[in-house]
């Protein structure tokens, strides 16, 4: 009986946990906006906006830059 209980309130609280938790978590890292044809990788104070004109144009985009946070590539 213990050991039901103990699965039961296992069970409970990963349920529970997984409804709480941040469903953004679970979807693409790449994004398509209206303006940008991608944008993936988190702009920061280390990757800003050199890095991602430089991984933009690299993977043969026009253009890229940081917009909202987030490094976008334009064709």
């Amino acid at each position: 009986m213990n050991i039901t209980k103990t699965s039961v309130i296992f069970f409970s609280l990963v349920i529970l946990t997984n409804s709480l938790s941040n469903s953004d978590v679970l979807a693409s890292p790449v994004m398509e906006t209206s303006k940008n044809d991608v944008c993936f990788i988190p702009c920061t104070t280390r990757y800003g906006e050199y890095e991602c004109w430089f991984d933009c144009t690299h993977k043969r985009y026009h253009d890229g830059g940081c917009v909202n946070g987030r490094c976008c590539c334009k064709k």
